[in-house]
């Protein structure tokens, strides 16, 4: 199964991330009006500038109150942010341009969309920015503005901008990497290096609306070593979790890429097989069964084999529900190592054991 692109925001983030969208617009709100009210700072369009404080108001009272009860996604905050940068834009246009002591304003935006939404936004929005500023400056200088002084000067001006745009961005990139390793160690085991129950069971649950919503089959397989026991009392642990690292190994070797395995725990597995019928999944339990037992795993005292049990269940054929088809599944690998072991069962199988 492909891994989930853990750079994505997830919806607990998006939450956080929508509600500090929603204080930094009505702190930009605040801040021209403030401006707008001071009595030293003049003002050319202090009514235009009121309409699109009212505007913009409306804006994110309208857009936010329509998507109340819709979860937060990207695209919504996206389309604030731009709407930040135009509103922004208006406000500096009309305070003194590239003069406009409001300009910094623009760092809200640049600031907030380099945490949350990528250095693709970002560095569009700051190509947007950077397009108003010299068009602005172009309105006050003319031809003047492509002479050597005028030009460093006003690049000069702008660098902070683009300086906070790249070091936010460095920033948020190191603080995903960080969660995204915090979150892979979290969710792997230790021992053989595969997804832990925890992760198996969100990926499961995410397969799981998908399989019911298109009518996709599926399986869920049991696999665990025969005679680990015997190895652990014999040549030790160290040997025994050779053992289960042999185990996983086979396992992984022998199953598709959208296939998903897990360590369930001690020397036991749980696999999730997408697009699977029962005769498929029987397929792979023998493949997995055939590779297991011809692989050698080196000891103190010479080259061991081991054999596992599998039992598998099928949706929809064998269970529709996600909690009986793991159940299923348990009980057909019980029946498998019951029944002499070394062999796949399924647990329509069962029933004659």
């Amino acid at each position: 199964m492909n891994k989930r692109d853990v750079a994505a925001p997830d919806p607990i983030e998006l939450t956080g991330f929508n509600r500090t969208l929603a204080e930094i617009e009505w702190l930009l709100l605040v801040l021209v009006l403030v401006y707008l009210v001071l009595p030293d700072e003049p003002v050319e369009q202090t009514l235009g500038i009121a309409a699109a404080i009212a505007v913009f108001a409306v804006f994110i009272l309208g857009f936010r109150y329509l998507n109340l009860f819709t979860l937060p996604a990207r695209w919504k905050l996206t389309i604030e942010t731009w709407a930040m940068l135009a509103f922004t834009a208006f406000v500096v246009w009309h305070t003194g341009k590239v003069d406009s002591p409001l300009i910094s304003l623009f760092l809200l935006v640049i600031v907030f969309s380099a945490l949350t939404l990528g250095k693709l936004i970002t560095l569009l929005e700051v190509g947007l920015i950077a397009s108003f500023y010299l068009f602005a400056a172009y309105t006050i200088d003319g031809t003047e503005l492509f002479a050597y002084s005028t030009f460093s000067r006003l690049m000069l001006l702008f660098a902070p901008v683009a300086l906070v745009a790249y070091v936010t961005s460095l920033i948020a990139s190191d603080m995903r990497f960080s969660r995204n390793f915090a979150q892979r160690l979290s969710e792997t085991d230790d021992l053989t290096g595969l997804p832990n129950m925890r992760a198996f069971s969100a990926a499961l649950a995410r397969y799981k609306q998908a399989a019911v919503l298109h009518e996709r089959p599926f399986g869920l397989m049991m696999v665990d070593a025969d005679n680990l026991k015997e190895v652990n009392d014999r040549y030790g642990h160290s040997v025994g979790n050779q053992v289960i690292r042999a185990v996983a190994e086979g396992i992984r070797r022998s199953i598709r890429s959208a296939d998903l395995v897990a360590r369930y725990g001690g020397d036991e597995f749980i696999l999730l097989l997408p697009d699977t019928t029962e005769q498929a999944a029987r397929e792979a339990g023998e493949r997995i069964r055939g590779m297991i037992a011809n692989t050698l795993i080196d000891a103190r005292e010479g080259a061991l084999t081991t054999t596992v049990s599998i039992g598998y269940a099928t949706y929809p054929s064998m269970a529709t529900d996600v909690d009986d088809l793991m159940l299923r599944a348990d009980e057909a690998l019980y029946a498998s190592k019951h029944s002499g072991r070394n062999r796949v069962v399924a647990y329509s199988e069962t029933f004659g054991l």
